[in-house]
């Protein structure tokens, strides 16, 4: 049923961009969607690269990242891509090498680029935090950088006190 009603989305979108070809409206491949920026590979819309979008803009971000991962055409557009889905998913260090192999294809693309910046701004923002900025980060941190030798420095402490954080220490 899942991969039917996916099927479906994508001739949606693919149904939606035929009409506006025969319309002969002018072709705008993503709208104004937050992800896109008008891929077209020899003068023609890449349909599957609208869908990857589509899902992205819709926050189906696996269903993108499976889309993308049976095309065989890794350019600029689809490291873009691939950045922004892995971004959703929450897999930022693939995120990141994506968005950056994107911007290194096409340097003078802003759109790739702020996608650089964005997914750099999060990660420092995330490490500046004073509520945790990931683990072992040195400065305010407190703990040894090592999480078992943490959780078993932990766990003696907590028996010190009458208690046991892990019962299989």
């Amino acid at each position: 049923e899942l991969a039917e009603e996916k099927f479906k989305e994508v001739q949606e979108a693919y149904d939606e961009i035929m009409k506006q070809r025969e319309s002969g409206g002018g072709y705008s491949a993503y709208g104004s969607s937050a992800y896109g920026g008008g891929a077209s590979y020899n003068g023609s819309p890449d349909v599957e690269m609208q869908a990857v979008f589509n899902y992205i803009n819709s926050r189906h971000y696996r269903e993108a990242l499976n889309l993308l991962n049976r095309m065989p055409n890794r350019n600029a557009m689809w490291y873009y891509a691939s950045g922004a889905a892995n971004a959703g998913i929450g897999n930022n260090v693939v995120a990141r090498e994506h968005a950056a192999q994107a911007v290194n294809m096409e340097p003078n693309n802003l759109q790739f680029r702020q996608l650089l910046n964005q997914l750099d701004w999060n990660s420092q923002r995330y490490q500046n935090s004073p509520y945790g900025g990931g683990y072992g980060t040195g400065g305010s941190s407190c703990g040894t950088g090592n999480v078992c030798c943490d959780l078993w420095c932990a766990d003696s402490l907590c028996e010190c006190m009458g208690g046991d954080l892990c019962s299989c220490m």
